[in-house]
């Protein structure tokens, strides 16, 4: 029996004994069930970060009171027009160098999309060479991740994180790895990103990736991916590197570039 149906059989005994586990009414379809049985994270370790800690590193999807939270509305807006009538939901997310804030768009955009009512949202983190998404939303430097999974043979399903936000898991790096490549060209890699696409029908999975120019890592990993998007960082970002970068990706999978650290009296108000 799968992961699934067990939670399933076990949601169900536990609402005739009146226990509160999941708002699953059991007249609901089966695969209605299963999804949300899913989002009461019966497997996932549930870690409540305080948004002041998030507000703090600059993750601001959430936060109403600033304007760049309206902007990554936007953002998320963009990316559901162009990804939902092709029925993409796989989205690597790469700066051209380094230093242009590829993770802080990555995080944010994971946010608002989990936001979203329609969807949920699965953020990994594929950085093996300088991963800071575990940083960025203020988990402890011990938490495992997806080195565990590739080096030791730990299982999936132990390893994903709700940090405390509804409909959002994330899946942690877990620490820098050696050989790099060689991992993310295996069809270990291959078949976990084919599985994280197909799990859910209604989730996204945004993928943080190093800068195109930086190594070659996000250039393997544009092989599994639905799309891709690009962050340039502006007075930084050169037209070299943008070009560069260009060349060397597919362009029938260049979802757009997002211009990061705009200030904000380019970025206009309405109110």
């Amino acid at each position: 029996m799968s992961h699934i149906k067990k939670a399933l059989e076990r949601a169900k005994a536990e609402r005739l004994q009146q226990a509160v586990v999941a708002d699953v009414p059991a007249d609901k379809p089966e695969q209605q069930q299963e999804q949300d049985v899913a989002l009461c994270y019966t497997k996932t370790c549930v870690v409540d970060v305080p948004k002041e800690k998030l507000f703090k590193n600059r993750i601001v999807a959430l936060d109403e009171s600033n304007p760049i939270s309206d902007q990554f509305k936007l953002l998320r807006t963009h990316v559901f027009q162009r990804t939902r009538p092709r029925k993409w939901n796989t989205i690597q997310i790469s700066g051209f160098g380094d230093g242009e804030g590829k993770s802080l768009v990555a995080v944010n955009l994971a946010l608002s999309i989990a936001n979203d009512a329609r969807q949920t949202t699965l953020l990994a983190d594929l950085d093996f060479r300088r991963p800071s998404v575990q940083r960025l939303l203020g988990l402890g430097s011990k938490t495992p991740g997806l080195k565990s999974y590739f080096l030791d043979g730990a299982p999936l399903d132990e390893l994903f994180i709700n940090p405390g936000i509804p409909k959002l898991s994330v899946l942690l790096a877990g620490g820098r790895m050696s050989h790099a490549t060689e991992l993310l060209g295996s069809p270990k890699m291959e078949a976990l990103i084919r599985e994280l696409k197909q799990r859910y029908a209604d989730r996204y999975v945004i993928l943080d990736t190093p800068g195109i120019n930086v190594c070659p890592d996000p250039l393997v990993i544009s092989e599994y991916v639905d799309c891709i998007l690009l962050v340039a960082r502006a007075e930084r970002t050169s037209q070299e590197n943008l070009k560069t970068a260009l060349e060397r990706l597919p362009k029938e999978k260049i979802l757009g570039i997002v211009l990061n650290d705009v200030g904000p009296d380019q970025m206009g108000s309405y109110y």
